[in-house]
């Protein structure tokens, strides 16, 4: 069930990904995305978190392009929907003759 679960998040999140890209202009970032929301967004993450999470954590993911969240994202769920799949054998056919 979770192997499922998983591959449907995956795609969704890779399709999202792949539209995201496409749709949007080209250098629109996380952080202008965010401004685009709502102005305050940014400056109350800022406000509100520790301050080397703030360095070397949340503010280079704001750097990045909009669309490489959901992906790497689409990435992960996929590699999980395919280890939760490793362990379960197929059932075998039997074949008659």
């Amino acid at each position: 069930m979770a192997t499922r679960i998983f591959a449907v998040l995956a795609a969704l999140l890779l399709v999202g990904a792949v539209a995201i890209a496409s749709l949007i202009p080209v250098g629109l970032t996380l952080d202008h995305a965010l401004l685009v929301l709502d102005r305050a967004s940014v400056g109350w993450l800022r406000l509100h978190s520790v301050p080397w999470i703030w360095e070397w954590i949340e503010q280079p993911f704001l750097l990045r392009p909009l669309w490489l969240l959901p992906a790497c994202l689409g990435v992960i769920c996929a590699g999980l929907a395919a280890s939760f799949n490793l362990g379960k054998a197929s059932p075998s056919r039997h074949r008659r003759s």
